[in-house]
């Protein structure tokens, strides 16, 4: 269990773990609270490491990970089914991180402050297992010494570039996903992605962090 505030209860005893998330949506849309469950232990640690990423503090990161899933549960019905489920849920995951920065000020209060690495922070992290192929920092992850230095690179970003390096290289989400969570055109994901990386490998040159180029996917 991560270290979400919200109790997922005991393990489903359906075999959700081979079901597609709109298979258990379709089931938690009709009052199924253990496949509610079921989507919460799929997600709980990825929503709690972008809110991590996004409001650069664990507590009010960890509140907030659980209003996601509050939210989400509370408007489940409104999922058509229109979009992945995981487009659908990150746009609340988004809107829920940024009306938190919001409320506790955390976007002008920590704009200029390094975030902390987070070593002594054990939940897992999406970082850890992102793949090297199309985002150079990641391949010196495996390296181990070098982890520190790349999470505070990306959390020292600004907002926006911050935002789009984890849903893009992190979360691994493809550039029309992002464009629906972000509700904006195809053309500025890509710009935007395209900048964040070049701010990014500007951080991780000048702390003497270095990699092969990263590649468009």
């Amino acid at each position: 269990m991560s270290r979400l505030a919200m109790e997922a209860g005991p393990a489903p005893k359906e075999n959700y773990a081979v079901m597609t998330d709109e298979d258990i949506v379709a089931r938690a849309q009709t009052g199924d609270t253990e496949a509610f469950d079921a989507l919460v232990l799929r997600y709980q640690d990825r929503v709690y490491s972008y809110a991590r990423r996004m409001l650069r503090d664990p507590e009010t990161a960890a509140e907030t990970a659980q209003d996601c899933f509050l939210r989400a549960y509370r408007y489940i019905g409104g999922f058509k089914g229109d979009s992945k489920f995981s487009t659908w849920f990150y746009t609340v995951v988004t809107s829920t991180c940024r009306n938190a920065a919001a409320y506790h000020g955390l976007r002008d209060r920590r704009r200029e402050s390094p975030a902390p690495s987070g070593e002594n922070d054990f939940s897992p992290d999406p970082l850890d297992r992102a793949p090297d192929s199309s985002f150079a920092p990641h391949a010196l992850v495996e390296r181990g010494d070098l982890r520190a230095s790349i999470v505070r690179a990306i959390e020292s970003l600004p907002e926006q570039h911050r935002q789009i390096i984890v849903l893009k290289d992190i979360n691994e989400f493809s550039y029309e996903q992002i464009a629906g969570i972000l509700k904006c055109r195809l053309g500025t994901v890509k710009s935007r992605i395209a900048r964040a990386r070049a701010a990014l490998r500007e951080k991780l040159e000048a702390a003497g962090v270095t990699g092969p180029e990263c590649d468009e996917r």
